[in-house]
């Protein structure tokens, strides 16, 4: 019995060590992923995939799209774009292949991690899951039972498994590209014999991929020192692949805004300082040119005040061009007061009055238009309830080096701001978790948040994806169809509070937090 127990405890620590060695010197990691533009989700990733040490393969950038709407089926592409690019893989041995979506999803944590919770799954092959049975409901019946707590369908945003079975996977039979590749694998998956044969598993308790559709009630961040990750209450799990599938983003570009250690109750916001463009070093015939944009579109107090501020703004004029809609008679005495004042300072100006009967729709699409034809490097665009009280605020605002981003603003002694942390099912207004903390300076940093509005910076190279987007909602005002416009082409949009740049005044302005 003695001996039985040596040879079992020999057996079992030389499985432990080689398991260790193959994880540490034999077995490779490589996360693929498919992105057809760099847009700011996917940069979102690579951030992530770079914190936590990730080797990462992009196929398909600069490719056409022709996958169809994410908001639909489709996705086909996807898993035509693997076949070509896993075929120099097919053949290697102990490289293990992780497959994600790339425009929302973020890890956090790296490839010891992933490897590790992987050969525990005991599996060739570990698919993403989730609550719901997409694209066809009528399949659900097929799919294995799981426990209460455990997820039981497919999702094929994430799958991990080793070369030759993953290629074995996307080269089954053909599919067009605007297919469904979730419905692909589904039908792989479903196919007891395949099944089997590839050795396919669901990751039915987010050990790896946390599929946040359906699932933002089970989640919730937590702090290790200086790191962030997110935890499955109802699984006791920290998966490291967070998908923001589904209707669900901005609720998971707010955690984004945590996770991949962006921000952590030890440490602040770590992000902050990434990327950053410094131009105080520039000469100033080399600053970047602006558009500044001024919204006059109801009574307002203290507008002359508002054009002074303007003014006085530390940015050389002559690298500003000047662009103001205003829509109310009495305010147009003011409109001349400044340019009566400035107007042959700045580099060039133009007007638009109210007996012009331009719509504010209009307008702000046009300052969009006319920077892009100016090739400007930024448009800025500041209504009259804004008050501006800090110079700095463009350089700031420009040193940030974000697509477009707002500085925080509120009104004195009041909760009214000019971002939103959450939308409503209808896209109104929503108080997320974090919108006090924020906006109370209670957390400081730079926040991805579903909506922005009255001041706000926008880098001109995102500018030909945002044309008509002031008119691209009947349904909304224009900052709302603006907004709208941005999230439906991953242009995200920031808020910072890092600094106080200025205020609100009393004006007509209607807040729709009330």
């Amino acid at each position: 019995m003695k001996l039985l127990l040596v040879i079992v405890s020999i057996f079992y620590l030389g499985f432990c060590i080689a398991g260790e060695e193959r994880i540490d010197d034999k077995t490779d990691l490589l996360i693929v992923t498919v992105a057809t533009e760099e847009n700011d989700g996917f940069r979102q990733f690579m951030r992530s995939a770079k914190k936590n040490g990730l080797n990462v393969e992009v196929f398909g950038l600069g490719v056409e799209w022709n996958g169809g709407s994410m908001q639909s089926t489709g996705g086909g592409q996807k898993v035509n774009l693997l076949k070509e690019g896993l075929q120099k893989y097919k053949n290697r041995e102990n490289l293990i292949i992780l497959f994600t979506d790339s425009y929302d999803v973020v890890f956090t944590d790296g490839k010891d991690a992933i490897l590790e919770k992987f050969l525990k799954l005991e599996s060739k092959l570990v698919f993403a899951a989730e609550d719901s049975c997409w694209p066809d409901y009528l399949l659900a019946e097929q799919y294995p039972t799981v426990k209460e707590t455990e997820k039981r369908f497919l999702n094929s945003g994430g799958f991990i498994g080793y070369a030759r079975e993953v290629y074995s996977l996307v080269t089954y039979q053909p599919i067009e590209d605007g297919d469904d590749d979730q419905l692909y694998y589904t039908q792989i998956f479903l196919n007891a014999s395949l099944r089997q044969d590839l050795d396919i598993k669901l990751d039915v308790r987010a050990e790896i991929f946390q599929s946040l559709n359906f699932a933002l009630g089970e989640v919730t961040l937590k702090y290790k020192s200086s790191h962030s990750y997110l935890y499955n209450v109802k699984t006791g799990t920290a998966p490291i692949v967070v998908h923001g599938n589904g209707p669900i983003k901005p609720e998971f570009y707010r955690l984004s805004n945590y996770l991949a250690d962006g921000w952590t109750s030890s440490s602040g916001c770590l992000s902050c300082d990434e990327d950053l463009v410094d131009i105080s070093t520039l000469k100033t015939s080399d600053y970047p040119r602006v558009l500044i944009a001024l919204f006059v579109e109801y009574s307002t107090p203290f507008v002359q005040e508002y054009f002074q501020r303007i003014a006085l703004l530390d940015y050389p004029k002559d690298k500003i061009d000047v662009y103001i809609h205003n829509n109310v008679v009495n305010h147009t005495k003011d409109v001349h007061q400044f340019l009566a004042d400035t107007e042959d300072q700045y580099k060039s100006v133009r007007v638009s009055l109210p007996e012009d009967n331009v719509s504010e729709g209009q307008a702000r699409n046009w300052a969009v238009e006319e920077c892009i034809n100016n090739n400007c490097n930024y448009l800025l665009t500041v209504d009259s309830i804004v008050q501006i009280t800090k110079p700095s605020l463009l350089k700031d605002l420009i040193t940030q080096n974000r697509s477009i981003v707002a500085p925080m603003l509120k009104r004195p002694g009041k909760l009214w701001s000019n971002f939103w942390g959450a939308l409503n099912q209808d896209g109104f207004y929503a108080r997320s978790e974090d919108y006090m903390d924020i906006v109370d300076y209670n957390k400081v940093g730079l926040w991805n948040v579903p909506h922005i509005t009255n001041v706000l910076l926008i880098h001109g190279h995102r500018l030909p994806a945002l044309k008509d987007a002031y008119t691209f909602s009947k349904l909304y005002d224009p900052d709302m169809s603006f907004c709208q416009a941005a999230r439906d082409k991953n242009i995200f949009l920031y808020v910072t509070n890092r600094d106080s740049w200025g205020h609100y005044v009393n004006g007509k302005f209607q807040s729709l937090q009330q």
